[in-house]
């Protein structure tokens, strides 16, 4: 009997270590309604409401408009479908009990477009909440996987990047 008490202890620790770390695969409800969204503005091509999204510091230091018609360019067709969002996983700090930082990562996995391409994915990574550099708040980029003829077989298009503080 008591065997069996360890054994639903051990189980029963296991299952919530698991539960708690669910966060880092599935992105929340709301980040995922924002990311159907978004896709939407990916799908029109719609640069000014996808350019809004991002951080204040991305914004002044990319040429966002120049970069979006990269990355169109560098796929073949318009983009109409993604087969699902996942999270890269999410990061948070709390400082005496309040969220003082926090980012996701979105990934659309195998989005197609109207000619027919898959690409296994385009991801964004946004800053939800940054009290020390609020300027931050908003995505950093968005990136495309598109194949190549290189040792990795793929290369990254970007619109944005990541911002880098010291302190």
């Amino acid at each position: 009997m008591r065997t069996r008490r360890v054994i639903t202890f051990v189980l029963t620790v296991f299952m919530l270590f698991s539960l708690a770390s669910c966060r880092d695969i599935f992105a929340s409800s709301h980040a995922k309604k924002e990311a159907v969204k978004y896709f939407e503005y990916l799908k029109n091509r719609d640069i000014d409401k996808l350019n809004s999204l991002f951080s204040d510091d991305v914004r002044d230091t990319h040429d966002l408009d120049k970069e979006w018609e990269e990355f169109f360019a560098s796929i073949d067709g318009n983009i109409v479908s993604y087969e699902g969002i996942t999270s890269r996983g999410e990061s948070e700090r709390i400082d005496h009990g309040k969220t003082t930082y926090y980012d996701i990562n979105i990934i659309y996995e195998n989005v197609v477009t109207d000619t027919g391409k898959t690409y296994e994915w385009i991801c964004f990574s946004q800053v939800r909440e940054n009290k020390k550099h609020p300027e931050n708040k908003g995505i950093n980029l968005f990136a495309v996987k598109l194949p190549a003829d290189n040792e990795d077989g793929y290369v990254e298009k970007l619109v944005g990047g990541f911002i880098t503080y010291t302190d």
